[in-house]
C-alpha cells in the first residue's frame, strides 16, 4: 500500500510542505523519480539530503531483498517513534524542572 509523507520543498524563495506517496519503485527508478520530475517542471525543487536518503533505501531494500515501501514504513516509524520519545522527555524534563521550582 502506497504511503503518503509530506516533505518541505524549495518553491521560489519559499519552502512549503508537499505530500509525496511512496510505494515500491520500478527497477532502475528512484523511489519519487516520477514525482521530482513532475514537481521539477512546476518549478519545485526536493532537497537533496532527502533525494540522497530514499536512493539509500532503495539500495539496502535491492540489496536485502525486502520491499522498499515497507523499509521505508519502518524507517518513517521509527523516525517518528525517536521525535515522540525526545519531545515527552523535554516535556518531562520541564515539569520536573518547574515542580522543583515550586
Amino acid at each position: 500500500m502506497t504511503k503518503k509523507f509530506s516533505l518541505n520543498c524549495k518553491v521560489g524563495a519559499e519552502n512549503i510542505p508537499l505530500d509525496f506517496y511512496i510505494g515500491d519503485p520500478q527497477e532502475n527508478s528512484h523511489p519519487i523519480g516520477f514525482q521530482m520530475k513532475f514537481l521539477s517542471q512546476k518549478g519545485v525543487s526536493v532537497p537533496e539530503n532527502i533525494v540522497a536518503s530514499l536512493s539509500s533505501l532503495n539500495d539496502i531494500a535491492k540489496r536485502n531483498r525486502i520491499s522498499f515501501e515497507e523499509l521505508f514504513e519502518y524507517v518513517s516509524d521509527q523516525l517518528n517513534l525517536e521525535d515522540f520519545v525526545k519531545a515527552n522527555f523535554a516535556r518531562h524534563n520541564e515539569i520536573s524542572r518547574s515542580s522543583q521550582n515550586n
